[in-house]
């Protein structure tokens, strides 16, 4: 069993489930250490109750290893505001569809 993977911070705790999923869903069995510890974090570093995703296969860890970082680098996608061309509203970039009438977004 090898490590592979811990949160930086208390922000990317749900970057470890994500993670997780998509080590499994290409075959690499992995289980989170710590998963609940962070929530008794008080007296020792934060660091030391963060989660862990750990492989349990050695032979998997140069793939697992190359996928994290592959995720960790990916470009993040950025959208400007949008008009809706249904009702006019302006709605914020990440959303793809109206919050007031459903229409999607022209691309």
């Amino acid at each position: 069993m090898k490590y592979v993977f811990a949160s930086a911070s208390i922000l990317e705790l749900g970057d470890i489930e994500t993670l997780k999923t998509l080590l499994e869903e290409d075959g690499i069995p992995c289980l989170i250490k710590n998963e609940n510890l962070s929530m008794l974090a008080g007296e020792g570093a934060m660091q030391d109750y963060l989660p862990e995703i750990w492989i349990l296969n050695d032979d998997d860890y140069p793939r697992a290893h190359e996928m994290i970082e592959a995720w960790r680098n990916a470009p993040i996608e950025t959208h400007d505001q949008w008009l809706c061309p249904g009702c006019g509203e302006t709605i914020e970039g990440q959303f793809t569809s109206c919050w007031k009438c459903g229409r999607e977004r022209r691309t």
